[in-house]
């Protein structure tokens, strides 16, 4: 199944919301003819539009910036990831029997759980919370 485009993307959770090119570009602040131009191909976002849109439409920001930029798309697939991804430890997670394998134990596995969470959240506030939940866990 062929990737959407990022502007097929942009229309399609547009139209999902129920929102015109007019409410979109408000929220975005940009003219509504500009989301027209996106939602064709026809103009290219800078991030701070495609950070605005992804927060107008509920999105997920990262996603939507590789879909905008294929170039770096296509960079990232042909590199070989030095350190595991968010989603290789959300895979991990899941996987009992992996988990099983590798000796966990459910505290290690909450640990795990909770680390995921934290950075899903992209908050350096989340993440600090987690690692001193974590260190109190791991003293008693």
């Amino acid at each position: 199944m062929a990737e959407k485009s990022f502007g097929r993307v942009i229309e399609d959770r547009r139209r999902e919301l129920s929102l015109t090119q007019e409410m979109v570009a408000k929220k975005v602040g940009v003219k509504a003819n500009y989301i027209g131009y996106l939602e064709r191909g026809m103009r290219h976002p800078s991030q701070k539009v495609v950070e605005k849109l992804s927060t107008a439409l509920n999105l997920n920001a990262q996603e939507l910036y590789l879909l905008a930029n294929p170039k770096v798309r296509s960079l990232l697939r042909r590199a070989k990831p030095s350190i595991p991804t968010m989603s290789m430890w959300q895979r991990f997670i899941r996987d009992a029997a992996q988990q099983k394998q590798q000796g966990l134990s459910r505290a290690e596995q909450q640990a795990m759980a909770q680390l995921v969470a934290a950075e899903k959240a992209t908050s350096l506030t989340g993440m600090m919370k987690a690692v001193r939940s974590l260190r109190r866990g791991f003293a008693k």
